[in-house]
C-alpha cells in the first residue's frame, strides 16, 4: 500500500501477559462512580447482556443495546431509564447516535437496521432485511453515512437519514467485528476474523489499502481525536505500534492477559482497552506503559465510549451492567494502587 496516503499511527493491542515475576509495578486501580444493572423483562428471564453503548453528542443520553431485543435510553447523569425502544426481533448488537443526536441507529441478529427518532414516539425507519447478521454500526462525523458490517464479507453504506443503501464494499474476510470512520470523515476502516485492517476512501468507496499483522481476529478499532492514531485490538498476543506513514512498526506495548474486545481514546495519548479479563486498562502511549486499571466488571468488557467534554468513560459488559467512570476524579475514594500481586487502597 502507499506510504503517504494515511498519516496515522496504528496501535495493535492484542492478548498480553503479566509483568515478570518480582517486578513491583505500581498501577492505579479505579472504581466506577456509578453502576447501571439491567433488569430482566420478566421474572423467568435473565438480565440483558450488554453488546454496545453510545452517548449522544451532548453526553446526556446513553443508549444501551442488549440481547433481549431492546435498546434502552438512559439519562447519563443520574442513570434514570427514559425509554425502551422495542421492534427488533432478535439480539441487538449495535447502537449509535447520529452526530446531531436526533436519530439513533440500531441493528443486530434480525438483520435489519432501525433508525429511531430520539425525540418522538414515531415508528422507526427500518431497512430491508440484510443478507447477514449485523454486528457493528458506525456513523460518519457529518451524519450522512452509516456503515454496517457483520457475519459476511461486505461493509454496506447507508444514508444516515432515510436508511437507503448507497454502496457495498468488499471487506477483508467473512466476519467483520469493527468498523470506524476517521474523525474528519475522510477514511473508513474495518477489520475482523483474519486480522487484516482495510481502509477505504469514505466518500468514494475506493479501497486504499490493507494493514496486516498477526493473523488473529481483531475485535476493535479506535481513532484518536486528531486522527493521527488508530488503535486495533483483538485476540493475538503481540502488541505493536505501527507508523503507517513509513509502513514500519514504531514500538511494542507490554503484553497483558486476555483478548481485547473494546477500545477508545481518552485523550491524545491515552488509550482505554476493555478485555476478556473483565478489566479496562488505560495505556499511556507516550511511555507505552499501563497507566491504570478500571476494575469492577465481572464479565468481558464488550464496549467503551468516552465523552471528552466531561472526562466520563462508559463501559458495557457481558455481566449485564453498564459502568460509568469519571477519569478526571482524583479524590482518592475510588483509587487503590497495585504493586505486583498486592493491592493497597488509598
Amino acid at each position: 500500500m502507499s506510504k503517504s496516503w494515511f498519516p496515522v499511527l496504528l496501535v495493535v493491542a492484542l492478548i498480553g501477559a503479566p509483568a515478570a515475576p518480582g517486578v513491583a509495578q505500581s498501577v492505579a486501580v479505579l472504581q466506577p462512580s456509578r453502576v447501571i444493572a439491567l433488569e430482566a423483562k420478566a421474572p423467568a428471564d435473565e438480565p440483558a447482556i450488554v453488546y454496545d453503548v453510545s452517548l449522544d453528542p451532548t453526553g446526556r443520553l446513553l443508549a444501551v443495546a442488549g440481547d433481549d431485543h431492546l435498546v434502552r435510553i438512559f439519562d447519563a447523569d443520574d442513570a434514570t431509564l427514559l425509554h425502551e425502544l422495542s421492534g427488533h426481533t432478535d439480539w441487538v448488537r449495535a447502537a449509535v447516535f447520529r452526530n446531531d443526536g436526533k436519530l439513533l441507529a440500531s441493528a443486530g441478529d434480525d438483520r435489519r437496521i432501525r433508525l429511531w427518532n430520539v425525540g418522538s414516539r414515531e415508528t422507526p425507519i427500518s431497512t430491508p432485511q440484510q443478507p447477514q447478521v449485523i454486528y457493528v454500526l458506525a456513523c460518519s462525523p457529518d451524519g450522512r453515512m452509516l456503515a454496517a458490517a457483520g457475519f459476511g464479507d461486505k461493509v454496506r453504506i447507508f444514508d444516515g437519514s432515510d436508511g437507503s443503501q448507497l454502496r457495498t464494499l468488499d471487506a477483508p474476510g467473512g466476519d467483520i467485528r469493527t468498523v470506524i470512520f476517521s474523525p474528519g470523515g475522510k477514511y473508513l476502516a474495518a477489520a475482523g476474523r483474519d486480522g487484516t485492517i482495510r481502509i477505504w476512501d469514505a466518500v468514494t468507496g475506493q479501497m486504499l489499502g490493507d494493514l496486516t499483522g498477526p493473523r488473529r481476529r481483531i475485535h476493535a478499532l479506535a481513532y484518536s481525536a486528531d486522527g493521527k492514531l488508530l488503535a486495533a485490538a483483538g485476540e493475538g498476543r503481540t502488541i505493536r505500534v505501527w507508523n503507517v506513514t513509513t509502513g514500519t512498526p514504531d514500538s511494542e506495548l507490554p503484553e497483558r492477559p486476555g483478548s481485547v474486545f473494546s477500545l477508545v481514546f481518552c485523550g491524545p495519548r491515552t488509550l482505554a482497552a476493555g478485555g476478556s479479563d473483565n478489566l479496562i486498562r488505560l495505556w499511556d502511549l507516550t511511555t507505552n506503559q499501563e497507566q491504570s486499571q478500571l476494575a469492577g466488571h465481572t464479565g468481558t468488557v464488550t464496549t467503551l465510549v468516552f465523552n471528552p467534554a466531561t472526562g466520563v468513560l462508559v463501559s458495557g459488559s457481558f455481566d449485564t451492567t453498564v459502568r460509568i467512570w469519571r477519569l478526571g476524579d482524583s479524590d482518592g475514594e475510588n483509587i487503590s494502587r497495585r504493586y505486583g500481586g498486592w493491592t493497597v487502597t488509598q
